[in-house]
């Protein structure tokens, strides 16, 4: 474990105090599938030793209704022209719920709605997550919740703060001592700018918008606005500087009720863009992959197991990260 690592869990850790499908019940780690498709990847390209992933979901109205039109979200539209924007990516399943457990462990835990741990009726699950794995490798992380009452609050909903939304709050190994440091109320984008130029920011910074800001019950519009608002500060500062890259994509399509990727996707294609210094100027990229390419490309990243279905991910996206 570094001494950066540490340094920085310790400073996320000070700043929280300041600020006071195929699944199983738990998807086991594999080994890395020998040959995804490895998205972007160039003869030069070296890997870094620390670097810096977000990743910001957005809700329900899938490519056609984003992506495929451009009238309602032209900022959106701007970042996947400039960038990189996979236009064959798919969600898991129906509803919200199992979509951000296939994000964050593998796997969707057999959940088929959109129940909650904190009087939702299903979880905590003890299986292991992307912030479990980040926590055990001291690697600083931080889950943003816009809306989200206090850092750590176990309820199932609250205002425009929906816990469906909020993967980390599934698994016990981040409901802990730590939690408090680790999933916590979206700051507003001067005060998270503020954390991504300190001198020891996290690594991994996950963004949920709420309700109103994320198109699940405001509009498309609405959803462009947020993301216009926050994202600038975010592409200006030193964090994504340092060999940074964000992450946008969706949770499900709405208006799609199959999919037709990767044996596992049943949720629609979905928004998927991938903001980066490598990612700059590639536009349309027509590569298939689903939920467990994202989470495979972040954990291998960091340097991660592989949990669950990322082990067999179609699509890899390594080369397109800063």
């Amino acid at each position: 474990m570094s001494a950066i690592r540490l340094l920085g869990a310790a400073t996320v850790t000070a700043l929280a105090a300041a600020c006071a499908s195929t699944t199983g019940a738990t998807p086991p780690l594999r080994s890395a599938s020998p040959s995804p498709a490895v998205v972007g990847a160039t003869p030069t390209a070296v890997a870094h030793a620390e670097p810096h992933v977000m990743v910001i979901v957005e809700e329900n109205r899938g490519d056609a209704a984003t992506l495929g039109s451009c009238s309602a979200d032209p900022y959106l539209c701007s970042l996947a022209t400039a960038y990189a924007s996979l236009t064959s990516w798919y969600a898991i399943t129906h509803p919200s719920a199992p979509n951000y457990l296939a994000l964050d462990s593998g796997g969707t835990q057999r959940v088929n709605s959109d129940c909650t741990p904190d009087g939702g009726g299903c979880g905590p699950f003890p299986g292991r997550d992307l912030g479990g794995e980040l926590s055990e490798a001291g690697i600083p992380w931080v889950a943003y919740m816009e809306s989200m009452p206090s850092a750590c609050d176990r309820v199932g909903s609250a205002g425009d703060y929906a816990q469906k939304h909020n993967p980390f709050m599934y698994f016990s190994a981040n409901r802990g001592a730590a939690c408090a440091a680790h999933v916590r109320p979206y700051p507003g984008a001067s005060a998270m700018s503020a954390v991504l130029d300190s001198g020891t920011p996290p690594d991994f910074v996950w963004i949920t918008p709420n309700l109103a800001h994320d198109m699940h019950d405001g509009s498309v519009t609405e959803g462009d606005s947020w993301l216009r608002a926050n994202l600038p500060a975010v592409l200006a500062s030193a964090w994504f500087a340092d060999h940074g890259t964000v992450i946008i994509t969706m949770d499900e399509n709405d208006a799609s009720p199959s999919g037709t990727c990767c044996g596992n996707a049943a949720g629609g294609r979905v928004p998927m863009l991938v903001i980066s210094a490598n990612a700059r100027g590639r536009g349309a990229i027509a590569t298939p992959g689903d939920h467990y390419g994202t989470l495979r490309t972040i954990e291998s990243a960091f340097g991660l197991p592989l949990l669950g279905n990322a082990a067999s991910a179609a699509a890899d996206l390594s080369g397109l990260l800063g």
